[in-house]
């Protein structure tokens, strides 16, 4: 892509993965700095079933064009 290019640089599924990372990175820190042991473990579940779920569906997605 050249930088004169009028197409945004990110895609839909880019901005979606980033908007994960965002969410991964913020919940993990308020996770660190709560330190309690059954919030790391639910914590931990749910960001596994979040990614599964992410996973699952960006598979089902047509490709990109």
């Amino acid at each position: 892509m050249t930088p004169t290019s009028l197409e945004p640089r990110l895609n839909r599924t880019e901005w979606r993965t980033l908007g994960l990372f965002v969410v991964y990175v913020l919940s993990l820190s308020v996770v660190y700095a709560v330190g309690d042991v059954r919030l790391w473990l639910a914590w931990a579940i749910g960001a596994v079933i979040l990614v599964a779920l992410v996973l699952i569906a960006y598979n089902r997605s047509p490709p990109p064009e």
